[in-house]
């Protein structure tokens, strides 16, 4: 049983990996079109719940998606509530015989990734780890008519009998431990298929689980803020719903003897293993209907309750938004004003190394230029594999890919140099090199912002000035240093040494960047205000 529960956790991992290779740029530009609707959204919401197995994951995911600036909340929650759905029929789903079908799927899928195409694998390794996930769940099934002879689960059996509390905890604390209500509900289907436990038991440890999957969710979103934390709410809010109209009925149930719950799965299903499930599906099925009428209310309240932080907003891309124009130009000019986003956020880093909260103002702004980092190279590596582009199409994406592996440069030194001025500034408070070196910088950083935004040729000159071997920001380090470093010792000096060397770093970086954008030169732009007005208007409707 243990071996069938290790290959049950596997192979979710492994269906999560590929899963995550396959969730490329096109997949979540497509997932966000089509949870346009709330029905549109509901039927996602299943079909991931199927295929990650995990609740928590696919919550994430959604969150990722959200600060990608794909989806909107009010997008999301009809997600998450075919996420509840969906796992409630997959519960359902176990309960069946379908050893057969597993054993062709592995079987098919397994030859395949063996020796099919490369480039299919990771299709057919989510098909392998589907497979898996239900022979796992079968070899649990078959062992556990075994283990009720074993004394010391015999000895368990009869403490927890009639305590249905206890069982309710328990399922609660498993799920906090797997990460996932369904596969601790799964056991306890094998549990009473094989009559080791009581009906009413069986039913509040699945209750006890689902309310698990909300406390685990608590505990990742606790130190979350913003979206994330928006999203992780309104997760948590559904199973409190349904926890707060079904335990007391549990409770009437089993005190005064009206059949409600217990009356019901019984009355459906002969079969114990099906009547937990069929509990689990009214568990995550209770709160769907008054959540679907209540969608913008709720979305009002959770932005309200936990704002957007302002690395998010910085995330969000502003010209990269469906629905995307289809001229190759177009698309590299809205490239063009993201990435000047991007230097602008490194700006704000600059900022936030002047004020007192440096370090969490710091990691706010790199983080929001690594997710519009990313957001950015996608768009790049789609556009890569358009076979229709010219060649000079193709240079231009080459050096826009250039520009952007010079800012990822950029925000590693930028990481680096924020915590040795940090350091600096308390160690040192005499040393004026700190603030000179973060004007310097940023005074250059703006030079080069207005390069890429007007491309100007005047500027550009000045900015290579400034950034030469033999220039005025390399001239500048050097007096620091001869200033200062006799000054210094211990790891005041050494922290001081690394900063001069970041500051150097961040100087060629800029130097570079510039020489791209002077190779890049002019861009049509005239063909942007349509496309503006294209994608307001899209807006618009959607809303």
């Amino acid at each position: 049983m243990f071996a069938g529960l290790g290959l049950f956790f596997f192979a979710m991992h492994f269906l999560c990996v590929n899963l995550r290779r396959l969730a490329d740029q096109k997949l979540k530009r497509r997932i966000a079109r089509i949870t346009s609707t709330a029905p549109a959204g509901l039927s996602v919401g299943m079909l991931m719940i199927v295929l990650t197995q995990s609740g928590t994951a696919a919550v994430f995911l959604l969150v990722g998606l959200v600060r990608a600036g794909m989806m909107t909340l009010r997008q999301v929650q009809p997600v998450i509530l075919g996420l509840n759905l969906g796992a409630g029929l997959i519960i359902l789903f176990l309960t069946l015989d379908i050893r057969i079908a597993v054993m062709i799927l592995i079987g098919v899928s397994g030859i395949l990734y063996a020796f099919g195409s490369r480039h299919k694998e990771h299709v057919t390794g989510a098909a392998i780890g589907v497979g898996l996930l239900f022979l796992g769940f079968q070899i649990m099934r078959d062992a556990a008519s075994q283990i009720e002879t074993q004394a010391w689960f015999l000895q368990f059996v009869e403490v927890t009998a009639g305590a249905p509390f206890l069982a309710f905890l328990a399922g609660m604390f498993l799920t906090i431990l797997a990460q996932s209500s369904i596969a601790v509900a799964a056991v306890m289907i094998v549990f009473l298929q094989s009559g080791l436990f009581e009906l009413q038991d069986g039913i509040l440890f699945v209750f006890g689980a689902n309310i698990g999957s909300s406390v685990l969710m608590l505990l990742l979103s606790a130190s979350l803020s913003g979206v994330q934390r928006q999203v992780a709410l309104y997760k948590l809010g559904f199973n409190a719903i349904a926890a707060l109209v079904l335990l007391p009925m549990m409770y009437i149930e089993a005190v005064f003897g009206v059949p409600l719950i217990v009356a019901l799965v019984s009355h459906l299903s002969a079969d114990p293993g099906t009547q937990v499930a069929l509990a689990y599906v009214l568990f995550n099925a209770l709160p769907v209907p008054v959540l679907l009428l209540l969608l913008g209310p709720t979305a009002d309240y959770l932005q309200k309750l936990s704002p957007e932080t302002r690395a998010e907003l910085g995330a969000k891309p502003k010209h990269l938004v469906s629905p995307r124009p289809e001229l190759p130009s177009v698309v590299q000019r809205l490239v063009e004003l993201e990435l000047v986003r991007l230097l602008r956020l490194k700006s704000e880093a600059f900022q936030s190394m002047r004020s007192d909260r440096g370090s969490r103002d710091l990691h706010a702004s790199l983080e929001a230029a690594s997710a519009l980092h990313k957001t950015i190279e996608e768009t790049l590596r789609d556009m890569a594999s358009d076979r229709s582009l010219s060649v000079e199409e193709h240079g231009h994406v080459d050096l826009l890919g250039r520009i952007l592996y010079l800012t990822q440069g950029m925000r590693e030194a930028l990481h680096a140099l924020g915590a040795d001025v940090i350091h600096l500034r308390k160690s040192r408070p005499e040393m004026c090199f700190a603030d000179s070196a973060v004007e310097g910088l940023d005074a250059i950083l703006n030079v080069l912002i207005s390069v890429a935004r007007d491309r100007d040729s005047d500027t550009l000159e000045v900015l290579t000035r400034l950034t030469s071997a033999k220039g005025n920001g390399i001239n500048a380090i050097k007096v620091a240093y001869l200033q200062d470093e006799q000054l210094l010792i211990g790891e005041a000096r050494s922290r001081f040494l690394s900063a001069i060397s970041l500051c150097e770093r961040l100087i060629w970086l800029f130097g570079e960047t510039s020489t791209a954008y002077g190779r890049l030169g002019l861009c049509q732009v005239e063909v942007l205000p349509s496309v503006f007005e294209q994608q307001g208007a899209a807006t618009r409707l959607r809303a």
